[in-house]
């Protein structure tokens, strides 16, 4: 039963869409804008088509019973529209706010990263200075003990030249004094043999 009751609304819905469109029912136009049988479009356009001599309604008759309906339909037409007008105002209103709410804290989030930049911006001047600071001092000490070491070197090559010529000097005092002690042991020797 459901699934007659949804071809019944399908057709009808293909009806009414080829109708307000101009276009001619048929049963083959109304087959394919449905999407349902042959026999399904052509029972439902037997029954439900308008027969095609009937004259026009009395509009002078109807429109005293129709115009409180019309004006009934209107209101509630406008009713409904200021109701889904008020509505979407009342989204447009909410998500401008979120909006602004969300513009408002990304700001927030950029002063912050700004702030942020800039305190490492000082920090890194601030190391850089001292590194450059340390590096100075570094560069000056290691000339002082450049400086250290070459006199430290030079006087390590001085003690060892006064050492050598002090070794050299005993030796020949030594060869001196042994040479004077032959001579004088020689002279004692000849003195005695006199």
């Amino acid at each position: 039963m459901a699934r007659k009751d949804t071809t019944t609304a399908a057709i009808a819905d293909a009806f009414a869409r080829l109708t307000s469109a101009g276009r001619p029912v048929t049963v083959r136009a109304l087959r394919e804008e449905a999407r349902v049988g042959t026999d399904a479009a052509r029972q439902w356009l037997a029954a439900n088509r308008p027969a095609r001599d009937v004259p026009d309604p009395p509009v002078e008759v109807l429109t005293p019973v129709l115009a409180p309906l019309w004006s009934a339909a209107i209101a509630a037409a406008r009713d409904e529209t200021a109701e889904s007008l008020a509505a979407e105002r009342d989204a447009l209103v909410a998500a401008e706010s979120s909006a602004l709410s969300d513009a408002d804290q990304q700001r927030r989030r950029a002063e912050q990263a700004e702030a942020t930049i800039a305190q490492l911006e000082t920090d890194i001047t601030r190391l850089r200075a001292e590194l450059t600071a340390a590096l100075d001092r570094a560069q000056a000490a290691d000339a002082a003990n450049a400086a250290t070491r070459t006199e430290a070197a030079a006087e390590v090559a001085a003690e060892r030249d006064r050492a050598r010529v002090a070794e050299q000097t005993a030796a020949a005092a030594q060869a001196t004094a042994t040479t004077l002690r032959a001579v004088v042991d020689a002279f004692h020797a000849d003195r005695k043999s006199m």
